[in-house]
């Protein structure tokens, strides 16, 4: 009997420690265990930490100054950079940089003027773009040292896409030297009339599939550089005899019109995920019934260029100064505005410092005024980063003279001018 007592006593203390075993597990357990916050008594897991994109935590660290001066690209007039392009980069930690022929006479001083520049902007979040126009042709950029090459209508009429693509390469390469990023070509203009003054000598030709396919070759060569090709003139400046540097075009086309014919290059270059596109200040009023340049029309650029098309890469203004931007019925301020609102990023200024400080002193107030947002223009800076953090650019290299002289108007190089030249006369 008494080993019976024995036995069931040995068999609770068993027991008892068991259950005091497992509450002292449990209660360690609980005291390990995040708690949520919305209920003290319940356990949950932790929650992931998001990653933070690197464009978007630059931006996030920029201030509403550096953010504004980032949608500006400016040229001056003068044949070497003055205290007033020293200023408006150092202080309005401008975006870009446009070169011309008239800032430098030779290779030698083209170099110095990009070291100079980019020595400037050592203090600024973000590179410059140092832009150009460099299509070819007539309108050229390169020093005389560069290859010289050919109008674009050759390489229509002789149509072997590989030779676009080797003229492509090569402006690349030239520019990559010359520490050019940023070219302001290829036309993709449909120019139907001899009387377009402005375009006969700068579009690949008169058929949307010529100039498409050209379009995409010269894009296409200037990328493997590492040169961001920009498009233009968005939505198609080839059907006028007007040139927008002094007043208004207004081309007479509906919508189903400009899509099967001005817009067919545009949207074979966005399908192949071009970065950059130039608006041209070209109405299309039976689309715009306002009569709104399209750099200015929230109709072209925002519905149709964004929303239909899909275009999320950088949108750029002609040149501002442009007599057709700004007309007696409009000033600065609203047009800016206007253009902003359109989905304009960068600002396109090529000579008047005034017009500069005037364009972001004009932003800023709007902010402020709570007539713009910021997060507005952060939309804007931000395409800006992507493009400039997709190409490298930062930090700018210091051109080397004799290297550059090495690359420009190479025996190569003016092989594929001369290509070009010789099957055009066949």
């Amino acid at each position: 009997m008494f080993r019976k007592i024995l036995f069931f006593v040995a068999a609770i203390l068993c027991c008892m420690g068991l259950l005091i075993f497992f509450q002292f597990q449990h209660a360690e357990e609980r005291k390990n265990t995040p708690l949520d916050p919305s209920n003290g008594s319940k356990n949950i897991e932790k929650e992931p930490v998001p990653k933070i994109d690197k464009n978007e935590a630059l931006l996030q660290s920029m201030t509403l100054e550096e953010k504004i001066g980032q949608m500006l690209i400016v040229g001056y007039t003068e044949p070497t950079p003055t205290q007033q392009v020293q200023e408006v980069i150092q202080q309005g930690k401008i975006g870009g940089i446009v070169l011309f022929n008239r800032n430098y006479a030779n290779v030698d001083q083209m170099v110095q003027v990009v070291n100079q520049v980019n020595a400037w902007n050592t203090s600024n979040p973000l590179p410059l773009f140092i832009s150009i126009d460099e299509e070819g042709g007539s309108v050229s950029r390169i020093p005389q040292e560069g290859t010289q090459f050919p109008d674009a209508p050759l390489l229509g009429k002789i149509d072997e896409e590989m030779l676009t693509h080797q003229m492509g390469i090569v402006i690349g390469k030239e520019l990559k030297a010359l520490g050019v990023n940023l070219n302001y070509a290829p036309v993709l203009d449909i120019v139907f009339s001899k009387g377009n003054k402005l375009l006969v000598k700068r579009s690949f030709g008169n058929t949307p599939e010529l100039v498409a396919k050209h379009g995409l070759q010269f894009i296409e060569g200037l990328q493997a550089q590492g040169v961001i090709g920009v498009g233009k003139h968005f939505p198609g400046h080839g059907a006028t005899t007007i040139d927008s540097h002094t007043q208004l075009p207004q081309i007479m086309i509906d919508k189903k019109t400009l899509l099967s014919r001005e817009l067919i290059p545009f949207k074979a270059v966005i399908h192949q995920g071009i970065d950059a596109l130039m608006v041209g200040h070209i109405a299309l009023p039976m689309i715009d019934a306002s009569g709104l340049p399209a750099s200015r029309s929230r109709i072209l650029l925002h519905n149709l260029l964004r929303t239909e098309l899909g275009f999320d890469g950088l949108v750029i203004t002609d040149d501002i100064e442009m007599g057709a931007y700004v007309d007696n019925q409009v000033n600065l301020e609203e047009a800016v505005l206007q253009s902003i609102d359109a989905g304009v990023d960068v600002f396109l200024v090529c000579h008047s410092y005034n017009i500069q400080q005037e364009i972001i002193r004009i932003i800023k107030k709007a902010v402020k005024d709570h007539r713009l947002s910021e997060n507005r223009i952060d939309a804007s800076v931000l395409r800006v980063i992507r493009v400039k953090n997709k190409y490298h650019l930062s930090p700018p290299r210091m051109i080397d003279l004799e290297s550059t002289k090495s690359i420009l108007g190479t025996k190569d190089h003016k092989a594929v001018a001369e290509e070009i030249k010789r099957r055009a006369k066949k």
